[in-house]
């Protein structure tokens, strides 16, 4: 796959994140109530910018997809990242969007073009997810969004769920 194509619906956007993103997801990411339940995202522009070379060098692999969420007049305002697990049937996924569309429906929308893309375009039969025992409404959307919980762990001294997701397709 050269590039990983645009997808739109309800007024949303999501393209591959791209160097010129680093800016504003460095802005969003540093917004407490965004990231307190995250691993450390990259902290500055720099940082940020190596983050998403890396993950284009591993979508160019195959290994990796990256999505930026755009809003309204192409605002950056979400995330959306999966790396391929074990022998590529299986995906961790993660995302992250601004806290003013918390509740909007934007979340679902962009969710739903992003699990699409990775169920039939990337061909991913598990997606596998991770939230804090403590994140309320990542609990929530995991359970929304038919996940169940597979495993407990710890990540950085903090007590988490793993969730999976499987492909809605037969095989």
């Amino acid at each position: 796959m050269d590039s990983l194509p645009i997808l739109v619906r309800d007024g949303i956007r999501l393209r591959e994140v791209d160097l010129s993103d680093a800016a504003a997801l460095t802005t969003l990411f540093q917004r407490r109530e965004v990231s307190q339940y995250l691993d450390p995202p990259p902290s500055t522009v720099a940082d940020f910018s190596t983050w998403i070379t890396h993950i284009r060098t591993r979508r160019a692999q195959n290994r990796a997809v990256s999505f930026t969420l755009l809003t309204g007049d192409d605002e950056v305002s979400g995330l959306f990242t999966a790396m391929r697990l074990e022998n590529g049937e299986r995906a961790e996924i993660g995302f992250a969007i601004a806290q003013h569309l918390w509740g909007t429906g934007t979340f679902q929308s962009a969710i739903d073009l992003y699990f699409e893309f990775l169920f039939t375009q990337w061909g991913v039969k598990t997606l596998i997810g991770k939230t804090q025992k403590t994140n309320m409404r990542a609990i929530g959307a995991m359970r929304k969004l038919g996940a169940r919980v597979i495993d407990e762990s710890m990540r950085l001294g903090n007590p988490e769920f793993v969730w999976a997701i499987d492909s809605p397709r037969p095989d």
